[in-house]
C-alpha cells in the first residue's frame, strides 16, 4: 500500500479509502491510486478488510440438486445479482434433503465466512428447533415454506397452474390430465392442489394423478401411460423436463 500512495502521490489512508470503496475521495485522486494500483499489481487483502469491516461480502448458496432446469436457472439469476452488488456466491449442494445435510451445509458455509445463505429447497427441512444459525447470518428459502422464522421467494404456482389449466379447458377439451412432481415437493403439491381446484371449480372430472421425478425420462414413461389412455386430450406437466420426455413418448 505504501508503493501505491508513493506513487500516486497521496496518503496511504487515501489508498486505503479508494480501495475499500470510500466516498471523500474526488475522482482525479482516485484514478490516479486506481492507476498507480494497477501499475504495481497492487490487490487489496480480501480477507483482511472483511475482518476489518465484519462483513465477507459473500452469500452462500444451499441446494440439492443442479439437475432441474429451475434450481439452475434461479442458482444463475442468484449470481447475476450478486456479482451486480460486488458479492460473490459460494456454493454447497446437500446430497440428499434431511436435516443432517442441512445442518451440515450450515456449518460448512459459517466456517467459509458468507453474510447471508439463500436456500432453494423443495421440502420444508429448516426446523428451528434442530438447526443453529448465527443471529448475523440472514437466510432467505426459495421455492418452499419456511414457516414464520425466514423471508421466502417464491412463485404464484397456484396462478400459474390455473392459467394452464384454464387455458386448456378453454381449448374444448372435457378435462386435464396431471403429470406432477415427486409427492414430497412444496411446489409439486400446490400446483397438484391447484389443478385439482381448477378442475372441480369448473364442475370438470378429475382425472387418476400421474406422478414424476422431475426427469425427461420419468416424463416419457408417463407419456406411454398417458397415451395409452383414449379419454387423455390433454395434460398439464409440473416442469419443462417432464413435459419433454412426454412429448418425445406421443
Amino acid at each position: 500500500m505504501a508503493d501505491v500512495a508513493r506513487l500516486a502521490g497521496v496518503s496511504s489512508q487515501t489508498v486505503s479509502r479508494v480501495s475499500n470503496g470510500y466516498a471523500g475521495v474526488n475522482e482525479e485522486t482516485r484514478q490516479q491510486v486506481l492507476a498507480a494500483m494497477r501499475e504495481l499489481g497492487y490487490r487489496p487483502n480480501s480477507a483482511a478488510r472483511a475482518l476489518k469491516r465484519g462483513e465477507f461480502r459473500t452469500l452462500g448458496v444451499i441446494t440439492f440438486s443442479l439437475s432441474t432446469t429451475g434450481n439452475v436457472r434461479t442458482l444463475e439469476a442468484i449470481a447475476t445479482a450478486a456479482a451486480a452488488e460486488g458479492y460473490a456466491v459460494t456454493l454447497l449442494q446437500a446430497t440428499v434433503p434431511t436435516q443432517d445435510e442441512v445442518r451440515g451445509a450450515f456449518s460448512r458455509l459459517e466456517e467459509l465466512a458468507v453474510d447471508a445463505v439463500i436456500v432453494i429447497m423443495e421440502v420444508h427441512l429448516l426446523d428451528a428447533a434442530t438447526i443453529n444459525i448465527p443471529p448475523h447470518v440472514q437466510v432467505v428459502v426459495a421455492d418452499s415454506d419456511a414457516g414464520e422464522r425466514y423471508t421466502v421467494v417464491d412463485t404464484d404456482q397456484a396462478g400459474g397452474t390455473r392459467t394452464a389449466v384454464e387455458h386448456l379447458l378453454g381449448l374444448g377439451h372435457e378435462t386435464v390430465w396431471h403429470l406432477a412432481g415427486p409427492e414430497d415437493s412444496y411446489a409439486a403439491q400446490r400446483r397438484t392442489d391447484a389443478w385439482q381446484d381448477t378442475l372441480a371449480e369448473a364442475g370438470r372430472p378429475v382425472p387418476p394423478l400421474v406422478r414424476g421425478d422431475w426427469s425427461a425420462e420419468s416424463g416419457y414413461w408417463a407419456g406411454l401411460e398417458l397415451a395409452a389412455r383414449e379419454e387423455c386430450t390433454a395434460v398439464f406437466t409440473a416442469n419443462d423436463q417432464m413435459a419433454l420426455g412426454l412429448l418425445r413418448a406421443l
